[in-house]
C-alpha cells in the first residue's frame, strides 16, 4: 500500500451538488493499519445555503443524519443551511464557542477571526487555545444517530480542514493522504467562490493580499498542524484525550468510521 493519491482520485470524491464547491467525502482512505474509512459517512464541505431542491434529494437519498457547522452567528445568519428538514443542525462555532464547562455565558469568547492575517495563526490559535471545542465536534461524529454528517463552514478549508486533519490522524490515515485531502481543496473553490469571497471581503474591509493569503491551502500548513499538536501532546490521540475527550469516544470514532479489520479493498488510498 502506499499512500500517494492522483488528481483524478482527489477529484473524484467531489460530490458535485448546485450551490456547493467544495462537498466531498473523506471515505475509502486506508489507514495505517490496512483499514478503512467508511464511504458516504463522513463529508466535509463548505457553507451549504445554496443547496437546491435536488441536492436536497440527493442528500436525503444519501441517509444525511446530521450537519456540524463550524461557522460564526453573524455567517450563519447571512447564509443559513438549506438542508433536508429532517437533518439535525448541530452549530459549533469553533472560533468563538465558549469551551464545555465554561462559565462564560453562550457563545462569547475565544477568537475574534477579523484580526488573524495568516493561516498559520489560525491554525495555531485553533489548536492551542480552542482544544475543547475541537473535541466537541468530534465527540458529536460520535454521537448514536449522527452519521452520516457533514462537517463543514465557509469555505470548507480551514475550521474543517483542521477538525478533519485530526480525525482521519486519530484514525490512523497516514499524514501524506491528510495532506493531499487538506490540498484538494484548491481544486475545487473556483473563480466563482473567489469572486464571492472578494466581494465578501471589500464589504468588511480587509484587503485583497490579505484575502490572496487566507485563500491558500498548500499541504504544508496543515502537516506543520499535526506536528505541532504532536510537538506539544506526543500524538493526536493524546491531544484529544488532554482536552476532554474520552477513551471510549476515541474507541467510537475509530469504531463509526472505520470498516471492520479484513473488510478494505487493499487500494492504494480509496
Amino acid at each position: 500500500m502506499t499512500a500517494t493519491i492522483s488528481p483524478d482520485e482527489l477529484a473524484a470524491r467531489r460530490l458535485a451538488l448546485s450551490g456547493t464547491h467544495n462537498l466531498r467525502d473523506v471515505g475509502g482512505y486506508a489507514t495505517a493499519d490496512g483499514r478503512q474509512v467508511r464511504a458516504r459517512t463522513l463529508l466535509r464541505s463548505d457553507s451549504l445555503h445554496a443547496v437546491d431542491q435536488a441536492g436536497r434529494t440527493y442528500l436525503s437519498d444519501l441517509g444525511l443524519r446530521s450537519s456540524i457547522d463550524l461557522r460564526e452567528l453573524d455567517e450563519r445568519t447571512s447564509a443559513p443551511s438549506a438542508l433536508p428538514a429532517d437533518v439535525t443542525l448541530i452549530e459549533i462555532p469553533l472560533f468563538t464557542r465558549a469551551a464545555p464547562g465554561s462559565l462564560v455565558g453562550g457563545d462569547e469568547e475565544g477568537i475574534d477571526r477579523r484580526t488573524l492575517t495568516s493561516l498559520e495563526s489560525v491554525y495555531e490559535l485553533l489548536v492551542t487555545t480552542r482544544g475543547p471545542v475541537i473535541v466537541e465536534v468530534i465527540r458529536a461524529i460520535t454521537q448514536p444517530g449522527a452519521l452520516p454528517a457533514i462537517v463543514h463552514c465557509t469555505a470548507g478549508k480551514d475550521r474543517t480542514g483542521v477538525i478533519i486533519a485530526l480525525v482521519l490522524s486519530a484514525v490512523g490515515v497516514p499524514d501524506e493522504v491528510i495532506a493531499a485531502d487538506y490540498a484538494a481543496t484548491a481544486m475545487f473553490l473556483g473563480e466563482e467562490f473567489r469572486a464571492q469571497a472578494v466581494a465578501r471581503n471589500i464589504l468588511a474591509g480587509h484587503d485583497q493580499e490579505r484575502l490572496a493569503k487566507m485563500l491558500a491551502c498548500e499541504p504544508q500548513l496543515i502537516l506543520d498542524t499535526l506536528a505541532m499538536v504532536r510537538e506539544q501532546h506526543g500524538t493526536v490521540e493524546a491531544y484529544l484525550l488532554a482536552h476532554g475527550l474520552t477513551a471510549d469516544e476515541l474507541e467510537a470514532l475509530r469504531a463509526v468510521l472505520l470498516e471492520p479489520a479484513g473488510t478494505a479493498n487493499g487500494g492504494d488510498d480509496a
